[in-house]
């Protein structure tokens, strides 16, 4: 016994070294975890306050303070919109949570981020003893974020500014506001007299719009070279007014001068009680803010003058940033500025000897010949336009023309005064829309929006002319063979072999276009009998039986024709189209690699056709559509802010029936009507059944079709709507496609103008599939726009997908449109979107469409959490 505690008391100096060893081997990998995951580790009492503050590197003092107190004590100001109520919630139910932003600092400008994450602890017993986790300082993040908004809103501010005050002003507050500054100003330089003129300025509440500047000071010499950094208004020798700097509590202050082509035209200056002087990644952005603000500044200048006397327009012409010139009668030039010689390659005695239809584009000559005599006449005062210019290499470019006239004390009109400004890259862009627009971006060859045009057209003339036109419907048998085993590369390479080969066997004037999937259609122009069409049908089964090399492997694919005669088979694109595809089924039934024309006897072929819309009438009355709803998702916040409701239908005999099977065929019928207003009446009584149960309100969209937007009782059937079912109209949101607005323009601008005045909020769907471009969708009262999946679908890898939704977002966000994306179902599409500051999304990535009580699950479970 004796030896057995001598060796007990030897053995525990062993143990508790061990111990020690086995501590700081615990340490030292916590101390490895932070260094490679966070700036420091923390833990938390039950109450939530801090007991423990280990930094990773070097302690900072700030951080060190935060022992002893919770994260609404410490941080104060929330980062978050919601305040402090989720992520009070969250430490409530014992919740794990991650990336929990977190502000230390009320100034904007100042102010420290941190995104904490954290685990709640609990004891052998289960007891709950508090949160340890993990931090990390993202400050340098959130406030590049901050200035790259920033700079957007400048760009667009000043883009969509109504006047010089107002576009200057909003500037101005804007840089104030992210800086913490309390006034700005900006001060024209008078360039006769080298002194300052105030033409706009801000300040926030409790300070006055005044500046250690004042009007007729000349320009401060110590602006020559840049931006000056005042650290003390007060006793720097270089501000002149220093009662005016200790009267507002001014201690700092920034100036910056603004120069258009070397020369400067203005100064910016800013004041705070009390900031630190700027990073250079804001100074950089304020430079090219200063640069943007020069250019709007010569813009609108140029306009003012205008409208001023020949003596002060003329000297203003030479500095003046777009083209400028004078037209006599007959179109000749007199004068023109600097600008327009660079913008058209000529130079100013070259252009002196010639007229504007010596440098306008073939197609665009006579452009502008009757609005110029309405204008020489006096039935309109001015005149706006776009048009082709030809510069002297005869390359074309596009310009915007603001065309007055010049008259004498007698009203008569002594020369036009054109503003020439070079928009090529706008139209440029829109010109690219359209085309994607309506071409197939894999082949290249039309798409069914386009090729519905064509044959629309060739239909008209056939008829004008007494001929006859085919139509050759074409699928390819075992695609999907090839495309599974092989994969979706090597499909491509097929759908893009065979594109080309079908281009070979056509004639010039005849058309291939892709509609989709593995489907091409052809229209054969001027066909004298079933023969011809008969022949090329043939040589198409033999050019695309040669064999193909995709990816090494050597394949052979059959197609499936079908073909449809006009006007023998059908009078209309819609049955000529229907006809053709069913010849081509008739084709694949036939053991595929055939053609087959339309006849007579295919009608039973439409009998499974009528047995779907015969249920299609009676599924209303006998309660087989319901409804299914698909979140909207802000990027910013995280909050789903919406919902669309999404049609289904299921038939005890034909199960669930796809939307893309009866909704066209609905539509066709015209027994969409009444399922819209359907559809319309429970969305509506849906939306409010949840704020009932407690639930936040969300945005409700329903879509429109063409036929509802036709029915002259639509308005009257959205008031009563609202007006049984007590929804507040600004949460619900009716989508209209861009087809359908574009069919009949005219009437839809006065269409929507109506539903507006109701209080509804108005969306463009599937936005870039037609043809509306910025000029078309200025007019519309709209408030969101959706991109079309189509454009998502293969975001980011395909460029030209990228280059689309990249336009269609710049155009929502230059008209200060909500733009939403659809289709959104995978991580990389987020983070693009995101990235070019989309607005909202909408896909499988975040949901997809529930009934309703699982989305008011989802209301209910939902932790916003930003996701850009």
């Amino acid at each position: 016994m004796g030896r057995t505690k001598t060796a007990a008391r030897a053995a525990a100096p062993q143990r508790v070294s061990n111990a020690a060893a086995s501590s700081r081997l615990a340490d030292e990998r916590l101390q490895s975890v932070l260094d490679l995951a966070a700036d420091f580790y923390w833990e938390q009492d039950e109450h939530y306050r801090f007991t423990l503050y280990r930094p990773s590197r070097e302690p900072d003092a700030a951080l060190g303070a935060l022992v002893g107190r919770t994260s609404w004590e410490f941080f104060g100001a929330p980062a978050e919109p919601d305040g402090w109520a989720s992520f009070v919630a969250t430490l409530e139910q014992r919740a794990e949570f991650r990336d929990e932003l977190h502000c230390l600092g009320s100034e904007a400008a100042d102010a420290r981020y941190f995104r904490l994450s954290g685990q709640p602890v609990f004891d052998r017993r289960n007891r709950f003893k508090g949160y340890r986790g993990i931090a990390r300082e993202v400050s340098a993040e959130i406030h590049a974020q901050r200035l790259r908004r920033l700079e957007h809103e400048i760009a667009h501010t000043l883009a969509d500014a109504e006047n010089l005050a107002a576009g200057l002003s909003a500037v101005i507050r804007a840089m104030c506001e992210a800086q913490d500054w309390t006034a700005g100003n900006f001060w024209s330089v008078d360039p006769q007299r080298d002194t300052l003129w105030h033409e706009a300025g801000w300040c926030s509440a409790g300070d006055d719009r005044r500046s250690v500047l004042s009007a007729g000071d000349r320009l401060p010499h110590w602006l020559s070279h840049g931006p000056v950094w005042i650290g003390d208004v007060v006793r720097d020798p270089r501000t002149s007014r220093l009662e005016r700097a200790e009267t507002n509590g001014w201690n700092t202050g920034l100036v910056v001068p603004v120069k258009v082509g070397g020369a400067t035209v203005g100064v910016l200056d800013f004041y705070a009680p009390r900031v630190a002087a700027p990073e250079p990644q804001f100074l950089r952005i304020l430079r090219r803010a200063s640069d943007e603000v020069g250019r709007f500044y010569q813009r609108a200048l140029a306009l003012e003058k205008l409208r001023e006397s020949e003596e002060r327009f003329s000297s203003t012409m030479e500095l003046a940033a777009i083209g400028i010139a004078h037209v006599e009668d007959g179109g000749r030039f007199r004068y023109v500025n600097p600008q327009l010689c660079s913008m058209l390659g000529y130079t100013e005695q070259e252009l002196l000897t010639m007229t504007v239809k010596d440098v306008s584009h073939p197609g665009d000559a006579n452009a502008t010949d009757d609005l110029r005599d309405q204008l020489r006449s006096g039935a309109i005062q001015s005149f706006k336009l776009e048009k082709r210019y030809l510069r002297k290499d005869g390359s074309p470019i596009w310009v915007g023309l603001t065309i007055a006239c010049k008259r004498d004390r007698a009203g008569k009109c002594l020369y036009d005064i054109s503003i020439v400004e070079d928009i090529s890259s706008r139209k440029g862009a829109e010109e690219r829309i359209q085309y994607l627009a309506t071409h197939d971006g894999l082949t290249g060859l039309p798409n069914r929006v386009m090729f519905q045009q064509l044959l629309g057209l060739s239909i008209e003339t056939s008829r004008r002319y007494g001929r006859k036109l085919a139509v050759l419907f074409i699928d390819l048998d075992r695609f999907k063979v090839i495309n599974d085993t092989l994969g979706h590369e090597a499909g491509d390479v097929l759908l893009r072999e065979i594109g080309a080969r079908l281009r070979e066997c056509l004639r010039a004037s005849d058309v291939v276009a892709r509609l989709g999937g593995d489907e091409f259609v052809v229209l054969l122009q001027e066909v004298n009998d079933p023969a011809q069409a008969a022949s090329v049908a043939r040589n198409i089964l033999s050019v695309v039986m040669k064999p193909v090399v995709i990816l090494g492997q050597e394949c052979r694919v059959t197609v499936s024709i079908g073909v449809c005669l006009h006007p023998d088979d059908g009078q209309d694109d819609q049955s000529i189209m229907k006809n053709a595809d069913m010849a081509m089924y008739l084709a694949k039934e036939e053991g595929k690699n055939n053609f087959q024309f339309f006849t007579s006897r295919m009608k039973p072929h439409s009998i499974e056709r009528l047995s779907l819309e015969t249920n299609l009438r009676r599924a209303l009355e006998l309660d087989e559509l319901t409804l299914h709803y698909q979140a909207k998702v802000n990027f910013r916040t995280g909050a789903i802010t919406g919902v669309e409701a999404l049609l289904r239908w299921h038939n005890p005999e034909l199960g669930s029936v796809s939307p893309a099977r009866f909704i066209p065929l609905a539509e066709e019928t015209g027994l969409i009507v009444p399922i819209g207003k359907w559809v319309l009446r429970t969305a509506c009584a849906q939306s409010v059944a949840w704020q009932k149960q407690g639930l936040p309100p969300v945005r409700m969209s329903v879509n429109l079709s063409m036929r509802q937007m036709n029915d002259e009782g639509l308005i009257r059937e959205i008031e009563a709507v609202l007006a049984e079912t007590g929804l507040d109209p600004s949460l619900l949101e009716l989508e209209v496609t861009e087809s359908t607005i574009m069919h009949n323009a005219e009437r839809a601008v006065r269409l929507l103008t109506s539903i507006k005045e109701l209080g509804v909020r108005l969306a463009i769907d599937d936005f870039g599939t037609g043809y509306s471009s910025l000029a078309h969708l200025k007019r519309f009262p709209i408030d969101t726009l959706k991109v079309d999946r189509s454009f998502i679908r293969e975001v980011p890898n395909d460029a030209e997908d990228r280059a689309i939704a990249e336009a269609i977002i710049a155009m929502g966000k230059t008209l200060s449109l909500t733009v939403v994306a659809e289709g959104v179902e995978t991580p990389e599409q987020q983070a693009f979107l995101s990235d070019r500051l989309c607005d909202e999304m909408q896909g499988y990535y975040f949901s997809t469409p529930v009934a309703a009580q699982d989305f008011a699950e989802l209301l209910r479970s939902h932790s916003p959490k930003p996701l850009r």
